[in-house]
């Protein structure tokens, strides 16, 4: 990485955000570059604070994923010997003089929370600052377009991109284990690369994707690489460089392809972000709509609790509250059903999966809920799901409600 060259020989503080890894990492992977290196961790603003409507932002189950990557993370950089330090607010971090006569290096995060802690942290920090954009297989270096121009539907964005882009590459790849541990949604880069060695190499699930993905019950059925992908645990650079290895020397075909495809589905999002920054978190989304939706308490609630009597919704917000997971075809019917059926702000929807949802990210989480709320990039001003007819067509033999509505 030719960045580094600009702040070789200085001394290093990095602060680990969506980026928690030691492997495939812009400055980690660089660290004898450095004359020395420290980093921290600082937690959320809202860690533990509860939305308007009482659940907590961060539920116990992300923080429990969160804490074991940090975990890992910790063990990972006391064995390269780097100190690592956590800290729960701003204010403890600069009390702390970490920062002082040091280079900071962070990877940048576009969405409201995490820009107001960034200009916080800015604030107390005198020293040069040296940041980097990790979270995409494209980024602003590699667009065939400028940014502010980037397409607001999705097929046109992928269109340019395949035709026109290039992919971030590696900084440094990390090798598989050579034995995958048991499946477990557990934080960590270790899990997280097992997950790519099992579903890549030691079952050939990825040959099948495109027609698994759109399943429900069980953990084989997609490739569940979103909860590390969310906490940098993997890159999404690491994961396409090994599904072109798959396609060549295993087999290529359209289900290699549709997990690239899913992946240029979250860079679409991120990249948006980018641009709309907030009005991805307003009631008229990106397209500045005025919408009708309302507010009801109780029947957000039956909706939250999955007590709608909506079988298919409240079997996956059943799952959800359960497991801190849920299927990409669960969150468009339950979305949809929020919205369209019930009339309630999609905001609020979007918030509860945020606080729920192990794999939360901002951009792929809220651009979603606009997405179905027909404030975002849809072309189409209305996306509503029959969620008797998906329940018919994705769950034809009931295992997947009757597990959940027993």
């Amino acid at each position: 990485m030719n960045a580094v060259n600009e702040i070789k020989n200085r001394q290093i503080v990095h602060w680990f955000r969506n980026d928690q890894r030691v492997s495939d990492h812009e400055i980690i992977s660089n660290m004898n570059k450095f004359d020395s290196l420290t980093t921290f961790y600082v937690h959320a603003d809202k860690y533990d604070k509860n939305h308007a409507l009482g659940f907590p932002w961060i539920s116990e189950n992300r923080k429990a994923f969160l804490n074991d990557s940090l975990l890992e993370l910790a063990s990972h950089l006391k064995f390269l010997g780097i100190e690592f330090r956590q800290f729960n607010s701003v204010k403890e971090l600069i009390s702390s003089g970490l920062l002082i006569g040091k280079t900071l290096t962070y990877q940048r995060i576009y969405s409201m929370e995490e820009q107001k802690q960034e200009l916080e942290v800015i604030q107390h920090h005198n020293e040069q600052v040296f940041t980097f954009d990790g979270f995409t297989l494209v980024d602003n270096a590699n667009l065939p377009f400028e940014l502010h121009k980037i397409p607001q539907v999705f097929t046109a964005f992928k269109n340019k991109i395949e035709k026109y882009g290039a992919f971030n590459k590696c900084v440094a790849l990390p090798n598989l284990p050579t034995n995958a541990l048991t499946f477990a949604q557990k934080g960590g880069e270790n899990y997280g690369l097992s997950r790519l060695k099992y579903y890549l190499q030691d079952t050939d699930l990825i040959a099948n994707y495109k027609q698994t993905r759109n399943g429900m019950l069980g953990t084989d059925y997609s490739s569940r690489f979103s909860p590390w992908l969310a906490l940098g645990n993997l890159s999404a650079r690491t994961i396409a460089y090994y599904i072109y290895q798959y396609e060549k020397d295993v087999n290529a075909n359209e289900s290699t392809y549709w997990l690239i495809f899913e992946l240029l589905w979250r860079d679409f999002f991120q990249l948006n972000l980018r641009v709309h920054q907030n009005k991805f978190f307003k009631k008229g989304g990106i397209q500045e709509k005025q919408g009708k939706w309302r507010t009801t308490d109780s029947i957000f609630w039956k909706w939250a609790n999955g007590e709608t009597g909506d079988e298919l919704v409240d079997a996956n917000m059943r799952e959800l509250n359960t497991t801190a997971w849920m299927s990409n075809r669960g969150r468009q019917n339950v979305a949809s059903y929020l919205i369209h059926d019930l009339g309630i702000d999609w905001r609020l929807g979007a918030a509860y999966l945020e606080s729920k949802l192990i794999d939360y990210d901002p951009a792929s989480n809220w651009g979603n809920w606009m997405y179905i709320a027909g404030v975002g990039h849809d072309p189409r001003p209305f996306r509503k799901f029959d969620t008797v007819g998906q329940a018919d067509r994705y769950d034809p033999s009931r295992n997947y409600r009757d597990l959940w509505l027993k």
